[in-house]
């Protein structure tokens, strides 16, 4: 039984190689099909191609020939280019020489400006210090004359206060002439009068004695109001009591006489004598019994 069975084997797989086989020279077929077509499309690619290619070597060679003659044409402009920049290198060095030269000149002229400028400001600084110094001279002097007018008016001053002085002395001189004068009479009246009285007093037998404050009395005014009333430094203390007359004056100025009113212990009021007045009275002016 075993035989037959490997001869029916055999032949299946014999049909089964020729029907791969069929297959492997179909697709073989359609490859070749497929490659021919290929092939003789590429054939008619090809000469498509070529054509262009030929159009483009047309165009390439037309083109090469425009850029030779453009190139030529631009060689002749570049060599008219160079030469008019030659000419124009060489008129700016021309240029550019006479500048440098305008230009030394210039230096040296800056060089000279700059060294008269040096002594220019040397000159200038010396003229400052001059004028400083004098003006230094010219300020002493002016501090001088200032003092020189200050003086000056000081001693005009001093002219003009003396001289009014001297005239109020004057006055007072001649004021006081004419107190001495009018004190003389009354003191030849008074005189008169006393030896008159005390010859009538002896011829009853009495004595007269006059009552005057002591002869070295002396003292200051304390204060004076408007009633024309004294206040002075002395009172009964002093051996000054009421009536007694006192002398006033300031300095060698006399002012007028005054008598007593009123006398306390330590001070004395008296009023003004206006017979008697040549100036003002004040605090702080003398009162005696006489005129020193």
């Amino acid at each position: 039984m075993y035989p037959p069975r490997r001869h029916i084997c055999r032949g299946e797989t014999m049909t089964v190689l020729g029907r791969v086989f069929t297959f492997v020279i179909l697709i073989a077929s359609v490859a070749f099909f497929v490659a021919a077509l290929l092939a003789n499309a590429s054939h008619l690619d090809y000469k498509d191609k070529l054509a262009s290619l030929r159009t483009q070597v047309d165009q390439l060679k037309k083109t090469v020939q425009e850029t030779k003659s453009l190139n030529e044409r631009l060689q002749t402009n570049l060599s008219q280019e160079q030469l008019a920049r030659r000419s124009a290198l060489a008129a700016l060095q021309q240029r550019l020489a006479d500048d440098q030269l305008e230009l030394e000149n210039a230096n040296k002229k800056l060089a000279d400006l700059n060294s008269a400028n040096t002594q220019k400001t040397q000159q200038a600084a010396d003229a400052m210090d001059r004028l400083k110094a004098v003006q230094g001279q010219n300020d002493a002097l002016r501090a001088e004359i200032d003092k020189v007018i200050t003086d000056r008016n000081e001693k005009r001053y001093d002219v003009i206060r003396l001289t009014d002085k001297l005239n109020q002395l004057l006055a007072s001189e001649s004021d006081l002439k004419a107190e001495k004068e009018k004190l003389l009479e009354q003191a030849t009246y008074f005189e008169a009068l006393s030896e008159t009285r005390g010859n009538a007093l002896k011829s009853f037998g009495l004595e007269y004695v006059v009552d005057t404050p002591p002869a070295d009395l002396k003292g200051v005014v304390n204060a004076v109001n408007n009633n024309q009333l004294v206040e002075i430094s002395l009172g009964k203390d002093d051996g000054l009591r009421e009536g007694h007359t006192l002398e006033v004056y300031r300095g060698a100025q006399y002012l007028g006489r005054i008598q007593i009113t009123t006398a306390r212990e330590d001070k004395a009021i008296g009023k003004i004598l206006t017979s008697f007045r040549k100036g003002y009275i004040q605090a702080g002016d003398t009162v005696a019994s006489k005129i020193q």
